[in-house]
Order: C-alpha cells, then structure tokens, then sequence
C-alpha cells in the first residue's frame, strides 16, 4: 500500500497494527489478556494476537497481495470475536485493570498459593505506606507489646505502635506478630539511628520478663535508647490492684467460692443449663451468661458475673430448691449476708469496670486517665458514707425479709464483708499501683490547662515544660506547645490494643486453621485492622502494584506434584477383576 492507502485503512479500522510487515489486532489482544473472551467461551485466532497475519500468495504479485490482505481484514472484523472485543472495549473504555482484577478474583479462588500471596502483597503495601509516612514526617513512635498464646497453641507477640499519621492525633497501628521485639522493628523499616530520636514510649504488662529490673526488655531498652519513657498497662494496674484487696480482705474469699461454684455448676452441664431457663420461665425471671469472678480476668468480666447473679436469683433460687442436691446452695442464696456481700461487689465493680473500659478507649491520655482514676476513687470513698445503688436495695430486702420472690433470712455461720474494710483496701491499692510520683505524668499535668491557675505567672510551668521537652527534641528550643501535646498524646495508657489483637488472632486462627504460619496470620491482622472498609479501599493501586510485580504461574512451587500410587497392586487387581466381568458378560 501507499502512504495514503495505509492512513485510509487505518482511519477505517483503528484497530489494525503493523509490526515487521504483519498486521495484528490491538482490541483482540488486549481484552483477551483480561480473559473477557474466555468467560464468553469465544476463542480467537492466535495469528491476529500475535500479530502474524501476512497476505497470502506470492508476494511479487502486489494486487493479489493486497486484496488477500483486504480479504482476512474483512473476514476478521466481522467475526463474532472481534465484534465481542469492540463492545466490550467500548464499555469499559480505559477501565481495562477491572477486568484484571476480576480475571485475578478468579485466580485467587482457584489457588491457595495466589490467594496468600495476594494476601501478604496487600498487607506489605499497607505497611509499606504506613511506615513511610511516619518516618518521613519524623512522627513520634510508642510501641505496645504483650504476649499470648493463641487458640492453636501458638505462643506470640503482638507489636503495635501509636503514632502521628501526617500531623493528625496519634492513632494505633497494628505492626506485626513476631517473637523479637527489635527485630521486628527493623524488618518493618525503622532504622537504629530514627529510633533513638523518635522512639519515646514502651507499654507493656507487668510479668517479670518485660518489667525486670535486672533483664526485662523495659530495661535493656532504656539502656540502648536513652530517652524511652517505660510505662505500666494501667489496666493490668487496676487488675492487681483488686487483687491485693482481695488478698488483704480475707472474707471476700468465701463470697468468691460460693460465685464459682454456681459458675461450674451452669458452665459444666447443659442439663442444669436447661434447667435454670425452665426455673426462669416460672418466675419470670431473666436469665444471663455466669461467668468466673475475681479471677485473673480483668474486672469488667466480674462485674458481668455478679450483674448475671444479681438478674438470675430468683431463676437460681427456684432451681436449687428444685434439685434435692442442691438445697445448701439454696440456703447460701437465701442468707441475707450473701445478699449484703453482693451488693457490695455489684456497686464497687461496677465502678471499676467503668474505669478499666474508660481505660481501654483508644483516646484516652495519660491525663485524662489520671482524671477517671481520681474520679473512681472519690466515688469508692462515698460509698462508705452513702451505700451504692444496690447495696440500698440489699439492705431494704433484708429489711422486707425477701428479695424479690426469694425469702431472707440470717445465717449466723457466714460473715459478711465489711464494706468499710473492703472500700478502704481498695482506694490504698490504688493509690499505691498507681501512684506517679517521679514518673513523667506528674509533669505532664503542666499541659491541662483545667489545673492551671486563674492567674498563672509569666513564667508558669516552665521547668516542667523544660524537662519534659527532651524527650521530645534535644536539638532546639520549642516554639510552641503543640509538638509537645502531640508527643503527650502518643504515650499510650493501656495495652488494651494489643489484647484486641489477640482477640482477632483467636478468631482468625481457629482449630479449623490452626495450620497456619505466623505471617499470614499477621498479613490478615494488617489488613484487618489497618485497612479501610471495603467501601472506602482503593484496590487499584494493589492491583496494579501486583499485576507488574507478581510471579509466574510456571513457577516451580505453584506446580502441582502428583503423587505416585502407594499400592499399584491394587490398582492391577481392580483392572483384572473388571477384564474378566467384560468377559464373562461376552
């Protein structure tokens, strides 16, 4: 063809190429590699892919060429492929990575192999961006960490940091599950250098190998980086705080075995279950969930425990008096000092619940969690003054004579707590768990400006403000306090954040999957807690990160291995056996 034939074919089928004196067919090529033509079952020349169409004939001969060239063109352009190709390339337009992607949801449900490895892209991605704009932006870094055994037997760390993501209040962020804290945080791109300047907090429980004086992580770290505030979950605090109320108040253990044998009694059998709901049906009662109590849980599942006991006594009462067996525990309930002593608990873990679940708020501060705890201990100082709520209604029943449908009555044998006792052991274990004397919190309250003064001096807080700023920058003298309010607001109070995670391991790790590998457990638990809902993810980019970057599916790993036949005899012995029945029915 001449130039002008040439720009006039082209012009009338755009979709036409040449390449080394051979045509081929854009369209076709491209949304057959997004496998459009495949779901339709239409198949298509792999000549006009490949870009292999030559004129047929001898070549000398220019007309026969170039109208057996016009020839194919036609035939071609009203096939039924091409016709395909055309509208779907004109629906999607320029949208043709969609296709991809619905090409690779097909692959992923295909293949264990791309399904974790499309998984384990997707979660470096995310880390990959999360990581770099903290380190870029110089952002202040806590580190969370505790220890766990999960569903699976599988015993691991869960590292979580808060930090400032582009200037924005500090957040939590899910790092990895990994057995060496340093480790970690090198693999994921904190260099050594960055951590000494940005590295300002380390939260953990209380156990010994983290908190050790002598060779807890707490303290090897402080002494590699020099300016890492080490600090204590306030919520294990609180859990040991109770604890030793208990230890100090020695009549709370009987209320505790009574609560855990009606625990075991309903936790043990389906039958006494059963029976329970029935006696609740009778009485109209409403039937909870009775959990352990004062155990090592943390205080909100106690409360829950004795607010189930509380809702259930008459339902418990009408089933022990049902059961022969269980008349002794009938007359335990119906003592007035048990009554008395679960009042008590109700009122006390009430508030402490309260407190450990305003604690575990993904917002709260250290000095906002100094204000609920200051909160929590005024309002345990007035019961002592003012029975709580349900101590009131404990102490009209005895009064009554029945609490509810259930008779009261004295049982000289048991002893009741004494409030006054067990309120007081509580505050002093509190105040003495939590006490901040020459900790950094004790400066940090300079920056509330409820505690500030109505005339506060020129030069109000300013050795406070002096030391507390190196930790956040030795360098330079602050222009302004909001770096420093920042830096305040990454410190975390709790590791509530860490147990959440194991939470979601449990439920990620099942027994059903219990043969997982600790990285892909972590890839799901990146995207499951750093990722956004589905609504608001933009899967271009990973797709487009994977389309580029993905392997082969030649790869050796991803091939399938057949397994030679353990017992070929048996096989021969089934084809024998089937010869002779062909040959008998002969």
């Amino acid at each position: 063809w001449s130039d002008s034939q040439a720009r006039e074919f082209k012009n009338r089928h755009p979709w036409l190429e040449w390449r080394e004196r051979k045509l081929g067919c854009t369209v076709c090529r491209t949304i057959k590699s997004t496998g459009v033509l495949t779901e339709k079952r239409v198949s298509i020349s792999e000549e006009w892919i490949s870009f292999k169409i030559q004129s047929s004939g001898s070549i000398e001969n220019r007309e026969a060429a170039l109208s057996s060239l016009r020839n194919k063109i036609r035939r071609h352009e009203m096939s039924r492929a091409h016709e395909i190709a055309q509208e779907r390339k004109q629906k999607c337009g320029q949208d043709l990575l969609g296709h991809m992607a619905r090409s690779l949801s097909d692959t992923v449900l295909h293949s264990r192999y791309s399904s974790t490895k499309i998984v384990e892209h997707i979660a470096k991605e995310m880390q990959t961006r999360i990581l770099n704009s903290i380190v870029s932006s110089s952002s202040k870094l806590s580190v969370l960490i505790d220890e766990a055994t999960s569903a699976s037997h599988k015993t691991a760390m869960i590292v979580s940091v808060k930090a400032s993501i582009d200037g924005a209040t500090p957040e939590f962020l899910f790092l990895d599950v990994e057995k060496a804290l340093l480790n970690c945080l090198e693999t994921a791109g904190f260099s050594d250098e960055w951590l000494k300047k940005n590295w300002i907090a380390f939260v953990s429980d209380g156990a010994s190998v983290m908190l050790g004086r002598n060779s807890g992580v707490a303290t090897r770290l402080t002494a590699k980086y020099l300016n890492i505030f080490t600090w204590h979950c306030m919520n294990h605090r609180l859990e040991l705080a109770v604890g030793d109320a208990i230890d100090e108040v020695a009549t709370v253990n009987h209320f505790k075995t009574f609560m855990e044998k009606i625990h075991n009694l309903y936790s043990q059998s389906s039958k006494n279950s059963r029976e329970l709901l029935e006696a609740a049906q009778e009485v109209g009662s409403h039937v909870q969930q009775i959990g352990r109590v004062l155990n090592t849980r943390w205080v909100a599942s106690s409360f829950r425990a004795v607010k189930a006991v509380w809702r259930s006594y008459g339902a418990l009462n009408k089933h022990f008096e049902n059961r022969q067996t269980y008349r002794g525990l009938a007359r335990r309930l119906q003592s007035k000092e048990f009554l008395s002593d679960l009042g008590l608990m109700y009122d006390a873990l009430s508030e402490l619940s309260n407190l450990s679940q305003q604690l575990q708020a993904q917002s709260v501060t250290l000095l906002k969690a100094e204000q609920l705890l200051k909160r929590t201990i005024r309002v345990l100082r007035s019961f002592k003054d003012s029975p709580g709520e349900k101590s009131v209604e404990a102490i009209e029943a005895q009064a009554a004579g029945h609490f509810g449908t259930v008779p009261l009555e004295s049982n000289p044998k048991l002893i009741s707590i004494n409030p006054n006792q067990f309120l007081q052991s509580l505050i002093n274990n509190i105040e003495k768990r939590f006490s901040f004397e020459g900790e950094m919190l004790h400066d940090l309250r300079i920056l509330d400006t409820s505690n500030w003064p109505s005339k506060p001096t020129i030069r109000y807080g300013e050795t406070e403000v002096k030391r507390l700023y190196l930790v956040e920058d030795q360098s330079r003298e602050p222009e302004n306090l909001k770096p420093l309010i920042t830096c305040m607001q990454t410190i975390p109070c709790s590791t509530a954040e860490c147990e959440r995670g194991f939470s979601l391991m449990n439920n990620i790790c099942t027994d059903k999957r219990s043969s997982l590998m600790l990285s892909n457990i972590s890839h799901l638990m990146m995207i499951s807690i750093n990722g956004p809902p589905v609504n608001l993810l933009e899967p271009r980019k990973y797709v487009t990160t994977w389309l580029r970057n993905h392997r082969s599916a030649t790869e050796t790993r991803r091939q399938v291995k057949h397994k030679e036949p353990q017992n070929k005899h048996v096989w021969n012995i089934f084809n024998l056996h089937s010869t002779s029945v062909l040959t008998c029915s002969t």
